[in-house]
This record gives C-alpha cells, sequence and structure tokens, in this order.
C-alpha cells in the first residue's frame, strides 16, 4: 500500500520552542490524535516513544536545546489512514545513514543513540527530509490496515 499523504487530515499544526514542556505539552496532543484515529493501545505506546525521540532530537541536536529556536510539528490523523507526523528543527541537519547502529557492541552499554532505531522499528514508515531537518512518521492504525510489518519483539 502506497501512503497518499493527501487523504490524511491534518489535526493540528504547532511551532514549538525547544524546551522539555512543549515536548510533553505536544506529545500529549499527538497521543489524542493517534488514539481518535484508531490506534489501539499497543500502537499508542509506539506513535508515544517515536514521538518523543523525534521531538528530543529536533529539540536536542537540531536546536542545540536552543529554546529561542522552534520546532515545527504537523500531525494528521484519520480513522482509516492512521496518523502522520512531520517533525522539523532549525538546525544545520544531518545525513541519518551516518547515525551508528545502537545494536553494535561498542554502543551498547552507551545511555543515548538509540532514537532513530527506535522510530524505524515501531513505525510503518519512517523518512528524513530536508537535509536531515525533517522526519516523517507514519503509523497504519486502523483495525483495517493491510500492510503491517512484522514485528521484532517477542
Amino acid at each position: 500500500m502506497k501512503l497518499d499523504r493527501r487523504r490524511l487530515v491534518l489535526r493540528f499544526r504547532a511551532l514549538l520552542p525547544s524546551t522539555r514542556e512543549s515536548l510533553n505539552l505536544a506529545v500529549e496532543k499527538v497521543m489524542t490524535v493517534a488514539r481518535e484515529a484508531g490506534c489501539v493501545s499497543s500502537d499508542v505506546a509506539d506513535v508515544e516513544i517515536a514521538v518523543r525521540e523525534a521531538l528530543a532530537n529536533a529539540i536536542i541536536h537540531g536546536n542545540n536545546n536552543e529554546s529561542h529556536k522552534k520546532v515545527l510539528l504537523r500531525c494528521y490523523g484519520d480513522p482509516d489512514d492512521g496518523i502522520l507526523l512531520a517533525i522539523r528543527d532549525e538546525g544545520p541537519g544531518f545525513d541519518p545513514s551516518a547515525v551508528p547502529d545502537p545494536r553494535s557492541a561498542e554502543r551498547l552499554e552507551l545511555p543515548h543513540g538509540r532514537g532513530i532505531f527506535l522510530m524505524r522499528e515501531l513505525m510503518d514508515h519512517t523518512e528524513h527530509r530536508k537535509g536531515g531537518r525533517e522526519v516523517v512518521l507514519y503509523k497504519a492504525c486502523s483495525p483495517r490496515k493491510s500492510a503491517k510489518k512484522p514485528s521484532h519483539r517477542s
């Protein structure tokens, strides 16, 4: 199934300061949309983890924790099509393919470096755009979803 973003309905758009408080408020709003989009509890948990990681990366790495810099969050959701999030920071960008695999032996014990990996594992589609300044996350939450990737969890 090819994702047709034009079918999704914009639920909210927010320009957030790069602060922990704005991250938590944004996650609460996204969780409301996820539930309204028909996500079951396991999907809601996946979306929450992925959006927290994406917003934290935008605030910490993209905007260097500078509260005057903004993070643009767009949230789309529909009961038939799931939830789509686009998160963009004001930073210089990065190459997501250059981020090391957190499962490698030398990285397993580090307390950081798992955000992109988690987003890719928990969402049905993850895409970095605008030179690494924007991440798009999609989760098909409808009970009628046709193509869910296999779970890697036991």
